[in-house]
């Protein structure tokens, strides 16, 4: 057993409009020093992506945290206007790359949760309010 625990495993967007505001909303949260954080473009995109060498790269940096760390939750926070999602799909709405990225947070969770049974998986959906990522409205998907 580990003398180094935290609870969560964060996954967010290297996008660095999002980042102050990302940061704080964690530490709000969760709190900065109980939580892993890996910073990927696309987030859990790459989870739910079929390129197996990525994916189980993060699944290890998951179970990492899961076992040195004794992580219970994985918390995946997507952004509006991603670069990543923006440069692999063409969007004719905000809605559209909303639900893609939606439908993408569900994908990663299922895969999560067949390799580790005992974690929770929280979705989070961050509204970018301005182009500068100044003004951020995270919510919480079911």
């Amino acid at each position: 057993m580990s003398t180094h625990n935290c609870p969560n495993i964060i996954f967010h967007c290297i996008d660095f409009r999002l980042i102050k505001e990302t940061m704080i909303f964690i530490n709000e949260k969760y709190g900065i020093g109980k939580c892993d954080i890996v910073s990927v473009a696309g987030s859990g995109k790459e989870i739910a992506d079929d390129n197996e060498i990525i994916k189980n790269y993060l699944l290890k940096q998951i179970k990492i945290s899961h076992d040195l760390h004794e992580s219970r939750k994985v918390v995946l926070i997507h952004h509006s206007d991603c670069g990543a999602y923006n440069n692999c799909y063409q969007f004719n709405s905000q809605e559209e790359e909303k639900q893609k990225q939606i439908e993408d947070m569900k994908k990663a969770e299922v895969i999560i949760k067949e390799i580790l049974s005992d974690v929770s998986v929280e979705k989070v959906w961050a509204q970018m309010l301005d182009p500068h990522g100044n003004k951020v409205d995270f919510i919480i998907i079911d």
